[in-house]
């Protein structure tokens, strides 16, 4: 007998994370793995998991500012080596925190080069759909 399971969009969505952080550099990507790169940043720079000081102040009513030291070196380690590492747990968490697109723009003004600020709303906007889209609505 097959052993049955049930895979979520998450786990689909970090199944392409996956798939993209194999390859050794940004130049062998296709534009859907750069995008899966660019999306587990984001989710690797907001996850407690990962980084919890940004998670703090992205939640807590009084938590630090999205322009400080601790929050940069959080998104550069996510940028370097962190995203590798998203889980699908990862993705339920931020998507859970249902971050308001004002909140995300500020952190990605002090935090990520300027050069970059198109492709990572181009992900951000991505993952929000995903983050919105029913189960049952995926299909492969």
């Amino acid at each position: 007998m097959p052993i049955k399971f049930n895979l979520t969009k998450f786990d689909i969505l970090a199944g392409k994370i996956k798939k993209a952080s194999t390859k050794k550099e940004q130049k062998e990507m296709s534009k859907e793995e750069a995008c899966a790169m660019r999306q587990a940043i984001i989710v690797a720079s907001f996850a407690s998991g990962h980084s919890w000081q940004t998670y703090k102040a992205l939640t807590a009513p009084n938590g630090i500012q999205l322009n400080s030291p601790v929050v940069r070196q959080e998104h550069t380690e996510a940028r370097n080596s962190k995203w590798k590492l998203v889980t699908p747990f990862n993705l339920v968490e931020v998507a859970n925190m249902n971050i308001p697109d004002t909140t995300f723009s500020q952190w990605l003004f002090f935090n990520a080069d300027k050069a970059e600020h198109e492709e990572y709303k181009a992900a951000w906007k991505a993952l929000n759909s995903e983050f919105q889209t029913a189960c049952d609505e995926i299909t492969q």
